[in-house]
């Protein structure tokens, strides 16, 4: 408990020293109109319009990073299938392999994997 109490102490004091420095060797210039306004590509901002965003692109990318987080998950399992614990974690492997096929079937059927309909 005391060393979880000086990991916490620690890191504040440093995000606070870190702080304060920052502070004094930023530069403060009064922000002016031109620095205000949104600049992409060389193309002016004329319209205060929106485009609209495509779902199907954000649920691909939520797709992509959820079956990449699973994969990163699934890189301790040879440690614990190898531990004391073989049968838990064969069993747990397994299971987390069935889900991962079960969204995956959930998504194709879904039809969100299909790009161009």
């Amino acid at each position: 408990m005391l060393m979880v109490l000086y990991l916490v102490i620690t890191s504040s004091l440093l995000v606070i020293f870190l702080k304060i420095v920052s502070l004094m060797i930023a530069e403060s210039s009064p922000l002016n109109r031109e620095e205000l306004t949104p600049y992409e590509c060389g193309f002016e901002h004329h319209n205060v319009s929106r485009v609209p965003f495509s779902l199907r692109y954000f649920f691909l990318t939520l797709i992509f990073l959820l079956f990449d987080l699973e994969i990163v998950l699934m890189l301790f399992m040879p440690y614990v299938i190898l531990s004391n614990f073989f049968a838990l974690g064969l069993v747990l492997l397994t299971l987390f392999v069935f889900i991962l096929y079960l969204s995956l079937i959930y998504e194709w059927n879904d039809g969100t994997l299909e790009w161009l309909s």
